[in-house]
């Protein structure tokens, strides 16, 4: 979220704690100062001997605090609380299995302990520690019991491989989530964040599909995937297990932990994938920009442009409307969304988006339009769009960044449930 003056930045409190993961973080606050961010460090006694405060107080153009500064004669009330009193919202990356036990026991032993004892903010929390420590029961008890805490979004560790050459669950988050996070609790405009969507599943589609024409050309649609991903990552922001099945995406953003990915190439790839999956979700979000033709014919080898167009002619057809197909199996406790990109006025689209949603089987259908400058297609586009269901209702969602918009749509389609 970008700010027009200085006056109106948002204040972020990065606590930073004593995981080798903290290496990551100067990049972090880097990347969200260059987005306009306020950004204040606080930094750890172990943290300090892997990352030099120096160069976070350059980053992030503020001093950096030290643990040592807590009870500081130049202080004129207690820090801990006139941080927590400056911060519109804080993160903690990495949070350590010691900082951790403190926090949810209590112990204010510490500055950055004292701060999230004292906080009643929104907090982003990016766990990081060895995979054995991370699956230690005291641990997995303990991080449990942040769900009770109201203003926390937990982004759980990932796995791959570890500072200590294992691979296991316990990797940190990438930059790119933990900004995304942000993002999202921004957008809840002041309200109380709630994770309203725990046990409930998404099973969500993005990207294109493409189909081979013959071994050098393909048919596809324009669609880099991020809308889909906007809506898997609030789904899972929100409390849901979400499952993405996607074409490539063309997005430079690291942003897909947390959620079940599957990629596909071709149409038929991708309704194996939904009818594998779709039976056992509460919401399905039809997404994907599926290529609407397909070739027949033999397509392993590369066709003459001298017969191009006669081998079109005779081998193009129709790929199936994948969302009309797997809404036969509908069960009645699901609910089906489609998306309908059109151009024009949404007056004379409105007749068709009406007979879409009657012939889709599905609930609710988006029509966004695609004829509008910086909107549609990209991850930096905006976008907005008319929400309709099989009645009257006929809901616009004003121009918009993607996150906002898929937390907008999420909340008119599990108030339909």
């Amino acid at each position: 979220m970008k700010t027009k003056s200085k006056e109106l930045k948002v204040k972020v409190l990065l606590l930073i704690t004593g995981s080798i993961a903290a290496v990551r973080i100067p990049l972090l606050v880097s990347q969200l100062v260059k987005d306009n961010y306020d950004i204040k460090c606080v930094v750890s006694k172990n943290a300090e001997k892997l990352i030099q405060s120096v160069s976070l107080s350059i980053l992030s153009r503020n001093p950096c605090v030290l643990d040592e500064d807590q009870w500081s004669y130049l202080q004129s009330r207690p820090l801990h609380i006139e941080l927590c009193d400056w911060a519109d919202i804080l993160i903690i990356a990495p949070l350590t299995a010691t900082t951790l036990s403190k926090w949810v026991t209590g112990n204010a032993e510490g500055l950055i302990s004292s701060i999230l004892i004292a906080n009643n903010k929104p907090i982003i929390v990016a766990p990081a520690m060895n995979s054995k420590m991370w699956l230690n029961k005291a641990v997995q008890k303990n991080y449990a019991n942040l769900q009770a805490y109201p203003n926390v979004l937990q982004l759980k560790p990932s796995e791959g491989i570890l500072a200590c050459d294992e691979i296991g669950v316990g990797k940190i988050v990438p930059n790119d989530l933990i900004h995304l996070a942000l993002k999202f609790l921004l957008k809840q405009n002041k309200k109380p964040f709630y994770r309203d969507l725990i046990n409930k599943e998404f099973l969500i589609t993005g990207g294109c599909t493409s189909e081979k024409i013959d071994a050098a050309r393909k048919i596809t649609n324009n669609s880099s995937g991020t809308m889909g991903l906007m809506l898997a990552q609030v789904a899972r922001f929100r409390g849901a297990k979400v499952k993405y099945i996607h074409g490539p995406l063309q997005n430079k953003m690291d942003i897909t932990e947390g959620i079940k990915t599957y990629e596909i190439e071709n149409s038929n790839d991708l309704k194996e994938a939904i009818e594998k999956e779709i039976s056992t979700c509460d919401y399905f979000i039809m997404n994907a920009a599926v290529a609407d033709f397909k070739i027949s014919g033999d397509t392993s080898k590369k066709v003459p442009k001298i017969k191009f167009e006669n081998f079109l002619k005779n081998n193009i057809e129709f790929v199936p409307d994948i969302l009309r197909d797997v809404s036969k199996a509908k069960k009645e406790n699901q609910i089906y969304l489609g998306f309908c990109a059109f151009t024009g006025s949404i007056e004379n689209a409105k007749k068709t988006i009406r007979e879409k949603i009657m012939s889709k089987g599905c609930d609710l259908l988006f029509a966004n339009p695609i004829d509008i400058e910086e909107q549609g297609f990209g991850p930096s586009a905006s976008n907005e769009g008319w929400l309709f269901d099989k009645r009257n209702m006929e809901y616009h969602i004003e121009k918009s960044s993607k996150i906002e918009l898929a937390n907008k749509l999420i909340n008119q389609i599990t108030s339909n449930m």
